[in-house]
């Protein structure tokens, strides 16, 4: 089983205080959480699906967040 990335837990405990009673969020969603442009953030997040039904869950963010910021 892969260990977590340092900073996981803290990053999954800020995406669900955002958005506390959504598990899937849309690619406006995240933009508006991480402050970055919508067509920058459907191409640099893992979104599932297609057209206006892309989604994301809160642990998938919250991972691929924090393994954007151990690139860096």
């Amino acid at each position: 089983m892969p260990k977590e990335l340092p900073g996981y837990r803290d990053q999954l405990e800020s995406v669900i205080a955002a958005f506390p009673d959504k598990e899937c969020l849309n690619v406006l969603e995240v933009s508006a959480y991480t402050g970055i442009g919508r067509k920058t953030a459907a191409r640099i997040f893992p979104f599932v699906g297609h057209g206006l039904g892309r989604y994301i869950t809160r642990t998938s963010l919250a991972r691929a967040l924090v393994d954007v910021n151990a690139k860096k």
